[in-house]
């Protein structure tokens, strides 16, 4: 836990934190940088991150976000960059952790640093989670969640996730994302099913090509549970049946 009060980074702290990424993240990960008021800021809420917890899953590490920051303004965070990269810095041992060589596998900066650019929002390793499990409850785990467990679940942003996040109209959707998640996640863990991630006929890709065209004549935020799935075409028999079978 963090001793001291939680301070999220400036422009100053994010460029150190991105110089620090760009040269292969070696070593301890500069959380001095939160701590260092030419690199960072007050948030304006007392706020302990536990920053040597450990989070089994990525629903899981939602809902402690959730929690840990219920003093918010949700909408007045969503966007503040500094507030998301600082938290990132905080656990980025789980979220880019290093190799038996010390090596790090370094992904993509808007992994760790909120981008600027909204289309990447959703890539966020940190307020992703919070952002999904806050919006779906339960059946965000479609997008947050594996098929089987892994090592390292956090550092994983998830394909599903990937095929439905430049999808606004979808992945806004608490209806969608509802019926989805009906569609292709087992009934008792809520994870993906194996297949759904895949480009095929009933693929989670097709579904968001399907609801575009269904968009035209239906409105799926006023359907009552079940009904969209009813209006799906053939291609996903192989998934609707079985979305029925355990209704």
């Amino acid at each position: 836990m963090m001793q001291t009060e939680f301070r999220k980074l400036n422009d100053e702290g994010m460029a150190r934190f991105a110089e620090w990424l760009a040269a292969g993240a070696t070593g301890v990960a500069p959380i001095h940088l939160l701590a260092d008021p030419q690199t960072s800021a007050a948030v304006g809420h007392d706020i302990r991150p536990v920053s040597r917890r450990v989070f089994g899953d990525r629903y899981e590490f939602g809902q402690y976000l959730i929690q840990l920051l219920s003093p918010f303004d949700p909408a007045a965070i969503s966007q503040d960059r500094g507030l998301w990269t600082a938290l990132a810095v905080v656990w980025f041992d789980q979220l880019c952790p290093a190799g038996a060589n010390g090596q790090r596998k370094v992904e993509k900066e808007y992994r760790y640093i909120l981008s600027r650019d909204y289309r990447h929002y959703y890539r966020h390793l940190v307020r992703s989670p919070w952002q999904l499990v806050r919006d779906h409850g339960e059946a965000s785990k479609l997008l947050l969640l594996a098929p089987t467990d892994g090592e390292h679940p956090l550092r994983r942003h998830g394909e599903i996730l990937e095929q439905l996040g430049g999808r606004q109209f979808v992945l806004g959707s608490r209806p969608i994302i509802a019926e989805a998640s009906r569609l292709y996640a087992d009934a008792t863990t809520g994870r993906p099913l194996k297949g759904v991630a895949g480009s095929g006929r009933g693929s989670v890709r097709r579904l968001a090509l399907v609801l575009r065209q269904l968009d035209l004549t239906f409105d799926p935020e006023t359907m009552i549970p079940g009904q969209l799935i009813g209006l799906l075409p053939k291609e996903f028999d192989r998934w609707t049946r079985a979305a029925q079978a355990a209704a």
